[in-house]
């Protein structure tokens, strides 16, 4: 008889955790939205020069809080404009600082950060 019971207590508690909701989509968002770039790397792959590095990385602070702040809306539609919007902007401002080779070099670097991380834009 305890046997029986053990077994079927085992038996609910596998299937309970099987169906058990999980905190992990959350826990993804927050990383799907926090996005930092190893600035040093970057600027020895696109051969940048120092001003070039100043103006990235307040370009990239910048895009990190836009990111927050995006991560921080409740409502999906919300959160992917603004995500958007962030992404943009950094687009932007990078064609700016960057010559043409070294912007279709950071196109492709940032195309597979976003994709790795399962945004769009």
């Amino acid at each position: 008889m305890k046997k029986i019971i053990l077994s079927v207590v085992a038996v609910m508690a596998v299937s309970v955790s099987a169906f058990a909701e999980n905190n992990l989509p959350s826990e993804e968002m927050a990383n799907k939205y926090e996005i930092n770039f190893n600035n040093t790397s970057i600027a020895r792959f696109l051969h940048m020069s120092y001003d070039q590095i100043d103006d990235m990385e307040m370009i990239h602070r910048n895009f990190s809080r836009e990111m927050k702040r995006a991560e921080s809306n409740t409502d999906e539609t919300k959160r992917a404009k603004a995500a958007k919007k962030a992404i943009l902007n950094d687009v932007s401002y990078m064609r700016l600082v960057l010559n043409e080779s070294q912007f279709r070099a950071y196109r492709t670097v940032l195309n597979a950060t976003l994709n790795n991380r399962g945004l769009e834009y």
